[in-house]
């Protein structure tokens, strides 16, 4: 054997061990830490009943014009992420410019296994997974409007580190610690009414972002009150994605409200994912054994990290949700990896 061959095989073994060495304990040394004082949150919309992948994923339907895509709908933002003009396209220049997709597969049908897939890990919530692993705030994991958690999802988890959900569906359960002015203009920009209830699609981005200045380390919130309250998105036999548009269409002005106001706040960083349990196959808009989920954030790089095939499947080679979460905790940029490294480290600045 020669010293370079020697040299080679060391290296190697030596490469292999650093990685095992890195992952030891759930920690990902190469994951960047957030700048001092500054504060994560992470906000879910959950798109219940599942999405289309027209939103995110627009060009892997250009060819066959499935879902109504066409190249007048579709705006390329680089990086080969292609998403639907109208809405995630009509998003403001700072979430277009730090938007990323991210595909995953966990093989189920059912809605309701497949959200306990996206949100659990076994008997563990994600969502509390992830507040446990952020600095301690005076609301950990709040779940907000009337809603609640979807069908399928243990709505009384245990405790992760001592913390659970706290549901938030009155405005004065929302409010801690902003001044009454302050609130009342948070209602304002989005047309909240003066209702006590959280109990439609502008008083919860407003209770929302309400929490985000609060100091929330998750919020989870489902925007969509069209259609059956517990799959909104689940869109049967809509081949061209006009009802599916139709339910996003309401959503995107609040979204972007949102956006505009909390992506540049200072020493935040607000990253907001917007998932389903599942896009849509074809034909028939049927129920796909995976999905992708949008994430919005100012460490986040745009661009895709795969693209659906053309019949709205993820691709073979999809994770398992589990690194979905992992993605979303290195944007928040907690230098920790309790999900897992980060399979998707081109699509972080």
């Amino acid at each position: 054997m020669t010293p370079s061959a020697i040299t080679r095989r060391t290296l190697l073994k030596a490469g292999a061990a650093l990685a095992g060495t890195l992952a030891l304990g759930g920690r990902d040394l190469f994951a960047k830490g957030r700048p001092a004082g500054e504060r994560p949150t992470l906000v879910v919309f959950w798109l219940n009943g599942g999405p289309a992948g027209l939103f995110n994923s627009a060009d892997a339907f250009l060819a066959n014009g499935a879902f109504g895509v066409t190249p007048d709908n579709v705006r390329a933002l680089g990086n080969g992420l292609h998403v639907d003009a109208g809405s995630l396209g009509a998003l403001p220049a700072a979430a277009l410019a730090h938007m990323a997709s991210v595909h995953f597969r966990h093989g189920l049908y059912t809605h309701n296994d497949a959200r306990a897939a996206v949100l659990q890990a076994g008997p563990r919530s994600q969502l509390l997974r992830m507040a446990a692993a952020m600095p301690a705030s005076p609301v950990a994991c709040a779940i907000v409007n009337n809603l609640g958690l979807p069908v399928g999802v243990d709505a009384r988890p245990a405790g992760e580190r001592g913390l659970g959900f706290e549901h938030i569906a009155q405005w004065d359960q929302a409010r801690r610690t902003l001044p009454p002015a302050q609130f009342d203009a948070i209602r304002a920009a989005y047309g909240a009414g003066s209702g006590a209830a959280i109990e439609d699609q502008r008083s919860t981005f407003a209770a929302v972002e309400t929490l985000v200045r609060e100091g929330a380390n998750v919020v989870f919130a489902q925007p969509a009150y069209t259609g059956r309250h517990d799959r909104q998105f689940d869109t049967h036999h809509d081949d061209t994605g006009k009802t599916a548009r139709e339910i996003m269409a309401p959503i995107t002005p609040s979204l972007a409200t949102f956006l505009r106001r909390t992506m540049m706040l200072p020493e935040r960083n607000v990253v907001t994912m917007l998932v389903g349990e599942f896009s849509r196959t074809l034909p028939g808009a049927d129920h796909a054994k995976g999905g992708t989920a949008t994430i919005i954030g100012k460490y986040v790089r745009t661009g895709a990290a795969g693209r659906q095939r053309p019949d709205g499947s993820p691709p073979e080679g999809a994770p398992p949700p589990e690194a979905l979460w992992a993605y979303v905790t290195a944007a928040l940029r907690l230098g920790t990896a309790p999900f897992g490294l980060n399979p998707h480290p081109g699509l972080l600045v």
